[in-house]
Order: structure tokens, then sequence, then C-alpha cells
């Protein structure tokens, strides 16, 4: 595992700063990167220490060379240290100062050779302290535990707290895990600094590091490379390590091919991400397993005091109109989920000469964007202009925005391309009705034939992904919704389910849904297709 994972390639995919200021397109971009790594990062990513490839560019010396590869690196790397000590004039100089200072300012003792490491733990210095306790650490270092000898359960790697989609997929595993009576723990791992941190709902199961036999990284598969490069390989050896990776286009990222050197298997939601990472693994050698998990989604407790009638009130929506709902996080992709499809199919629908805002209604749930979108601005600036349109700017809890949810009528996702689909799936199990586009992972759950009546799957065309719509968009196609065909669906589901009046049908989805939700969608059915897959493995592995 990670033997052949190119880390310093995997860091500049990490960091695209990193290209730009060390100008990869010269003959000068290698070693002033080089120079970064030593001096700064590996204070950043812990797994540089350990790095075979990274160890044999800055370690050594070349024959007749009086520096060594990491001296000279050093010394290249800092401006104030070639002015102090100029090359070749002052080069003892240096040496004394790269032995006494720079050495452990860098934290390079795992960088010196034996001779090097005993000459500084000789010499009194600001940095001789910190050298013993090296030693100490080297001598004392416990062997690796095998898989074997540890705990039976899984240690589920995310954003625990995270509140976005990939944050949910992971609580979702856990809870999965719970229900099918599987030890588990969550490793919280931190997002994007904009992304909210809110949800407490696993906290109780959130621990430092993880004892468990198995890892379950419910990560992009670029994440998981970023948590490995920023933690090491601590949390990952002695267990067996699996990818629990989501992707929304057809083709697998050519920079994600060697992350599953971090893995010894992937899991996948659905037949789409199946069918764009399955001929990856199986050229990894050894060929990895690829499995097809569907996720769980339970809605937990969603009903508010008041239900329906006190959810449109708190948020300034009509009483008795039919309301249809989208929900998205600007910092995913505008492009990819489409919400402007959404409301060119509401506005072609629903004239606003024949249909008024007490009649029908299109509620827009984001989180509030970081940063200007001019797309959202465009959005928001029709909405201003249209009563019908509602658009909630706001950063929800989960049984908040399920409430938000629950109090609409149909579900709208012109996406053009979902791995899973989670908001899609949550409006079923709310009993709402689902209008969305009939391409991607989520035809998993949206055809079978009980919820025929439930789901109006919109025709498409594939068109190409442009350059910034999504990363790695080159060679991509993604799914262009009709927007006349999901007007239809939209007015369709409007004649079938009449606008009502009374209290009684103001306050009812349009659909009864199972009490205890659809079975396909269960904690519990989920949790046993992860324990079935997790006693093979035991099995296997125990051969």
């Amino acid at each position: 595992m990670t033997s052949e994972l190119d880390l310093m390639a995997l860091l500049l995919e990490l960091r695209p700063d990193l290209c730009e200021r060390f100008g990869f397109d010269t003959e000068q971009g290698q070693p002033g990167y080089l120079g970064w790594l030593i001096t700064s990062g590996l204070k950043e990513y812990r797994a540089l220490a350990s790095d075979p490839g990274f160890r044999a560019l800055v370690c050594g010396r070349e024959l007749g060379e009086p520096l060594s590869r990491l001296q000279k690196l050093v010394w290249q790397a800092r401006p104030d240290v070639q002015r102090t000590y100029p090359l070749p004039g002052k080069q003892r100089e240096f040496l004394n100062w790269f032995y006494l200072h720079g050495a452990g300012e860098h934290d390079l003792w795992d960088f010196l050779s034996h001779a090097e490491k005993k000459f500084v733990l000789t010499h009194k210095g600001k940095w001789q302290e910190s050298f013993e306790s090296r030693l100490v650490e080297d001598a004392m270092q416990p062997p690796v535990i095998s898989w074997q000898q540890r705990p039976w359960g899984v240690n589920v790697v995310g954003y625990a707290f995270g509140q976005l989609g990939i944050g949910e997929d992971a609580r979702m595993a856990a809870t999965a895990l719970q229900a099918a009576d599987v030890p588990m723990c969550m490793v919280n791992f931190e997002p994007g600094a904009d992304t909210a941190k809110n949800d407490m709902s696993m906290a109780a199961h959130v621990t430092a590091n993880g004892p468990y036999a198995v890892n379950l990284f419910c990560l992009t598969a670029m994440e998981h490379g970023r948590f490995y490069a920023e933690r090491g390989v601590t949390q990952m050896q002695g267990r067996y390590n699996i990818g629990y990776w989501p992707w929304e286009l057809s083709k697998w990222p050519a920079p994600w091919h060697q992350l599953v050197h971090l893995v010894d298997e992937v899991w996948v939601s659905t037949r789409h991400t199946f069918d764009a990472v399955a001929s990856v693994c199986q050229a990894a050698q050894p060929p990895l397993p690829v499995h097809i998990m569907p996720m769980a989604v339970d809605l937990g407790q969603v009903a508010a005091p008041g239900g329906r009638t006190a959810v449109r009130k708190k948020f300034g929506l009509p009483h008795a109109a039919r309301l249809f709902c989208f929900s998205f996080d600007l910092n995913s992709s505008v492009h990819r989920k489409n919400p402007q499809a959404v409301v060119e199919a509401f506005l072609r629908a629903f004239p606003a000469d024949k249909w008024s805002g007490e009649e029908v209604g299109l509620v827009i749930k984001v989180h509030p964007p970081k940063q200007r979108n001019l797309a959202w601005n465009k959005l928001k600036a029709l909405a201003e202009q249209d009563d019908r349109l509602h658009v909630v700017e706001q950063t929800l809890s989960r049984s908040d925005l399920l409430g938000l949810y629950q109090a609409c009528d149909c579900f709208v996702s012109l996406h053009r391309a979902e791995g899973y689909g989670r908001g899609i799936a949550e409006a079923l199990q709310l009993g709402l009705h689902v209008i969305t586009t009939g391409y991607s992972g989520n035809l998993d759950f949206c055809q079978p034939p009980e919820l025929a009546d439930r789901v109006d799957l919109v025709r498409y065309r594939l068109i190409k992904v442009k350059i910034g719509q999504y990363p790695y968009a080159k060679g991509q196609v993604w799914a262009n919704a009709d927007t006349l065909h999901a007007a239809q669906c939209m007015l369709n589901f409007v004649v079938r389910f009449p606008i009502g009046l009374s209290k009684n049908k103001a306050n009812r989805p349009p659909h009864d849904a199972p009490a205890k939700g659809w079975s396909n969608f269960s904690p519990y059915t989920v949790g046993q297709r992860y324990s079935e897959r997790l006693r093979d493995i035991a099995k296997h592995k125990e051969a």
C-alpha cells in the first residue's frame, strides 16, 4: 500500500498554487518545489517523511560534491541563508549553521545519516533537546500491529461534522454499521474552511484514532489522498482500507488513477460510479475488488410542530400552493446542479399571467455562498421580480432541511450528473413527487416499479463539459435536461394533484410513504450488506 503512489505529484494536484509558484513549465520547477517540500512541506504533510520517492530525491550525496542533496536544497530554498553564507566561500560556516540550527528548524532528523545524528547530538545548541527526544522516540517506536491483532470493526473516516452531502454519506455509513451491530467509530477529517461543520449527530462516536481493523474512507479519492498526505500512514497501516469513493462524471479522472494504491478495495454507491472506476481498479496490480454498495438514507426525526403549515409560515411560503423545491450547495457546482434549468422549466410550465403565487411556487434552498457567484446572483435577481420564486439562502440543520422539503410537494432536480442523488432519495422517503433528469447515479433507485407513479424521468441529451465548469472536465460529457419536457412534467403534476385550499390537503404531501421508509434505503438493509462484505473480507484474510 502506497509504495507505488507518487506523493509529490499528488501534492501538486492538491496544491495547484505550488505549480504556479514554482513554474513547472520551466526547468527550475522541481528544485524549487523540492526545496519548499523540505523547508515547509514537511510540516504540513507528514507522509513525506516516510515516502521512498521523496527520500530518494533529497537524501544522499553526489560523487565529489561537498554538500549533500539535502543541504543544497535547504540552502537554495533560504535566500536569507544564501546571503549570510554565500557558497563556496562560507561552506564551513553554512554546514555549522545547518547542523546546529537548520536541521532542527526544518525538522530534518529523519533525513540525517547515522553519523550526522551522532554529530548533532554531541553539539550543544537550540535543538539538541529536541534531537534527544527524537532519538528516544525512534528507540521506543512500537512495531506495526497487523489487522488480525486489532479489534474487529470499522473506522469510518470522513467529515463527521460537515454539513454537506459527503459528510452525510459518512454519517449514514456509520449509522448503517450500527444498525448491523458492526463495531464502529468515526475519525473526523476537516473539510475546507468554507464548509459549515455543525452537525453533531455522531459526535459521541468520534475518536482521534480509529482502533479497528478496517478503515472505510467516505471521502472523494482526492480527499482520501489529502488525508494520507497530511496524516501519514499511521491510521492506514496494519488495516484493511476501503475507499468508499463518490464521483459524478462518466470517466474517472486521470490524476486519480494512482490513488488506488491507497486502498485494498473500492466501494461505490451506484452503477454510474462503478462504470467510471471499475476499469482503473481492474488495471491495478493486483486488481482491486469494486463493489456497488448503495447508501442509507435515514430521515430520523423530521416532523416539526404544526407540520407543513408551520414550516411554510416560518419560511414565508404560501399556505396552499403546490410547491416545487430544489436544494443544492453552491460550493459544489452550479453547473452540475443546474438550478437555472429548474427555474426555466417552472416559468415555462406556469406563465406569470396565468398562475399566481397562491397557486404554485418554486423553493430553491442553498447554503450562503462564500464568494460571489454570477449565475446565482442572476437567479436571485429573477426571484426578486417574481413572488412565486422563493429563495432560502441559509445553512439549516438536517432536521430543518428535511422539514422544508416535507413542506413542499415535488422535488425537482435537473442535474447534469449525480454520483448518488441523496436529496432525491430523501424526497422520495418524505412522500414527495420527484421530477429528475433520467441520467447518472439516481437511476439506481428512481426506476423500481413501485416508484413508477412517484418519479418522472426527464429526457436529456449528452453534451461536453466545458473547461472550468467542473474539475477534470476535459473529455467528459454530462446530461442537459430537456426543460420543455420538465415543464410538461411539472404541469402534469399540478393537474394530477390539484391545488388544495382545504387545510387537510395543504398539510399532506402528495404521496403516502411507508411508515419506516423504503426498505432499500434503511440503515438496517444497507448495514447488512456492509456486514456481509466485511465478513467475506475477514474470511479471505484469515484463509
